[in-house]
């Protein structure tokens, strides 16, 4: 519950990023050059966050179970170590050739923008230092089940991002985003590492070479995280080169919406990933295989229950949303529609890529960081040949780009399955199929409640209408859907009591 209330936090003050942003820029040549020179540094920041934790922890976690505490401490400083001087150079090669990379990605950009997002790249690729040693910090203490200030560090960072935006923006200008993540991901590194000096006596040492089975896991799941995000990063700057030849502003209406999506599943899904990666990893070094199932089964319980309504409410409300989040300043009437129409395609693939990111913390948890290597380039090639589809042949526009995600997730999600990778076969019994039968039903009945509802209540002009419009519909259809899992005895949320209850050392 402590990461999910912090996760919901940093979610929301996520959103109030980009709102901020597109109050400032709208959709247009500008946020269209800020965006392709974050492409890089965001997609190395962000697979930071969401995967550093899958080696880290696993990592922390073997060497606190089996070996001794200056073990321990000669592994927090390896990480340490090799995260700073690994993306200390990826950050200079990247300012060194931000020039080339923004011709790269954009190459239907204007010689303005060009120059504009170049000079945005050099600072932008600066964050990624920061970040890199903020995540060791981070996932050690959530090795130790410390969770408060690690679920907490998007909300401090996207709060200092927000904070810049206002109050530098008029001085600055597009430079005030730069300055705000800069300092955001800074504030985060002293905190993290504040806390860890107050609690534990780790002895930092320059160490940058380890051995022992928890090293040999670290080194390959590092190097899958390496590979499989270079190929996300292909697959990103193909969709970037893609939207660049669209109309202005539909690359940046793609970034937010690939963006609430993929927070929407952090916060639903991950954070119940994140919880129990601990749990997992120490059954596979304990080699404790039924419990280990059994904590899977229960994230993948837990995890749809959230997801589903949520689901419902963004496609049945894709517009109104929206208009809340986003219509205000420079962000023009226009902009929503183009907006609402990508947010809908984006929220199809929010079931299926929820069930990818938890299947994720499952596979490292096990060790098997080979397994999702192969399974993640197959699903970014799939990705990028669906996008060329839809795009290139088929021409969808800018739907194209969430379809083709949706259309990779899919055959990923079906060969994993059919491929009995991690056991899978041996979580996903009947058991599950019931439930997940409950749970259509209860997304059935949630949609109703909304639909009900919106033809009763007439759609309101106002934003705080909106806001109450909103709240009544989402609150309506969450009835109905808790009402039905209730009715169906499903025992999705009662999860959540029985994980709470479960000792420390299962």
């Amino acid at each position: 519950m402590v990461v999910v209330f912090f996760s919901l936090l940093g979610g929301l003050t996520g959103i109030l990023v980009e709102t901020s942003i597109a109050a400032k820029l709208g959709l247009s040549r500008t946020s269209d050059a800020f965006y392709i020179a974050f492409t890089v540094p965001y997609i190395i920041t962000n697979l930071i966050s969401a995967t550093g934790q899958f080696s880290l922890v696993p990592f922390f976690s073997a060497l606190e179970a089996r070996h001794s505490p200056d073990e321990l401490s000669q592994g927090f400083s390896y990480a340490v170590n090799i995260g700073f001087l690994g993306l200390s150079g990826i950050a200079v090669l990247g300012a060194l050739t931000a020039p080339w990379l923004v011709r790269g990605i954009a190459p239907g950009f204007t010689l303005g923008q060009v120059e504009l997002a170049a000079q945005l790249s050099k600072g932008l690729f600066l964050i990624i230092i920061p970040a890199g040693v903020a995540e060791v910090f981070r996932s050690f203490l959530f090795s130790k089940r410390r969770l408060a200030l690690p679920s907490a560090a998007s909300l401090i960072r996207n709060v200092t991002v927000i904070a810049s935006i206002l109050f530098t923006f008029e001085r600055y200008g597009e430079y005030s985003i730069v300055i705000g993540y800069l300092v955001g991901y800074l504030v985060q590194f002293v905190i993290l590492g504040g806390q860890i000096l107050v609690l534990y006596p780790l002895r930092y040492s320059w160490i940058v070479a380890g051995g022992g089975e928890a090293f040999r896991n670290l080194r390959g799941a590092g190097r899958a995280q390496l590979v499989s995000a270079s190929a996300w990063q292909a697959v990103t700057i193909v969709e970037r080169i893609i939207a660049s030849f669209l109309p202005a502003g539909t690359l940046t209406a793609l970034n937010y919406g690939l963006k609430i999506m993929t927070s929407l599943t952090e916060l639903l899904a991950g954070s119940i990933g994140t919880v129990t990666l601990p749990a997992l990893s120490k059954a596979t070094a304990l080699e404790a295989p039924r419990e280990r199932h059994k904590t899977f089964h229960d994230i993948l319980e837990i995890s749809l229950s959230l997801v589903s309504p949520a689901m419902v409410f963004c496609l049945m409300l894709d517009s109104n949303i929206i208009r809340l989040v986003f219509e205000r300043g420079n962000f023009t009437p226009e902009a929503t529609a183009l907006m609402s129409e990508v947010f809908f395609y984006y929220s199809l693939s929010l079931v299926v890529y929820s069930l990818m990111r938890v299947l994720t913390f499952y596979l490292f948890a096990r060790n098997e960081s080979a397994v999702f290597f192969r399974l993640a380039v197959f699903q970014y090639g799939l990705n990028i040949g669906f996008d060329l589809l839809y795009v290139g042949v088929l021409r969808m526009g800018a739907i194209g780009i969430p379809l083709g995600l949706l259309s990779s997730l899919i055959v990923a999600c079906g060969l994993a399955v059919q491929r009995d990778l991690a056991d899978l076969r041996a979580v996903l019994d009947r058991s599950l199929g019931i439930f997940t039968l409950k749970n259509v039903l209860g997304s059935a009945l949630a949609a109703l409640a909304v639909w009900g509802l919106g033809i009763w209540f007439q759609t309101p002009a106002s934003g705080f209408g909106n806001f109450l419009y909103l709240s009544a519909l989402c609150g309506a259809g969450s009835l109905a859907y808790v009402a039905a899992l209730k009715v169906s005895r499903a025992k999705g949320f009662s999860l959540f009591a029985a994980i709470w209850k479960r000792p420390e050392d299962s």
